[in-house]
C-alpha cells in the first residue's frame, strides 16, 4: 500500500512539472545569414532579393524602398503575460532604380519597447491621495453663505 501512494506522489509531481512548461509560438520568418551573404549590394534587384529571400513581411510605409522580414519567439507561461524572448528583424532598401543599397540585421537587444495603448490619460497637477482630498476642504466653506442659500462670492454673501 505504501508503495502506491509513493509511485501516485511521483506521477503527480511529474505530471505537476510538465504542466509548468511554457508554451511556445513563432512568428514570422527571417532569413539565416548564409542567405544574407548572398545579397550584394549594387548588384541585386527588388526580383533577385524576393527570389533568393521570398515576399518580405513589411513594405515600409512612406515609401516602397524598404523591405523588412521580421520573426520573434514568444513564450508563455502559466498565466503570465507573453514575453517575447527573440527578435530578428532584417532590412533591404533599395535605390529609385531598384537595387540593393543595404543590407541590415537587428535583434531584440537592438530595439525598445514602444506602448502604443496605454489606456491611461496623464492629467497635469497634484494627484491627492483619498485623504488628502477628504481632509483637504475643511475650513474652506463658509456657513453662514450655505445657510441662508447665497453662494460665496454672490453680492450679498458675507
Amino acid at each position: 500500500m505504501r508503495r502506491i501512494g509513493t509511485v501516485s506522489l511521483f506521477a503527480f509531481a511529474a505530471l505537476g512539472l510538465a504542466a509548468c512548461e511554457p508554451v511556445v509560438t513563432n512568428h514570422g520568418f527571417a532569413p539565416q545569414l548564409a542567405d544574407l551573404d548572398s545579397i550584394r549590394a549594387g548588384e541585386d534587384t527588388r526580383g533577385s532579393v524576393m527570389r533568393k529571400l521570398g515576399r518580405p513581411s513589411t513594405v515600409s510605409s512612406f515609401d516602397a524602398d524598404a523591405w523588412y522580414y521580421e520573426a520573434s519567439r514568444v513564450e508563455t507561461f502559466a498565466f503570465y503575460a507573453p514575453e517575447v524572448v527573440d527578435r530578428k528583424v532584417v532590412s533591404v532598401r533599395f535605390d529609385a532604380d531598384g537595387l540593393v543599397t543595404d543590407v541590415a540585421s537587428y535583434g531584440i537587444e537592438d530595439g525598445r519597447i514602444i506602448d502604443l495603448v496605454t489606456r491611461r490619460t496623464p492629467t497635469y497637477g497634484r494627484e491627492l491621495t483619498v485623504l488628502q482630498q477628504i481632509f483637504g476642504n475643511l475650513g474652506r466653506f463658509d456657513a453662514g453663505s450655505v445657510f441662508d442659500g447665497r453662494a460665496p462670492g454672490t453680492p450679498g454673501a458675507p
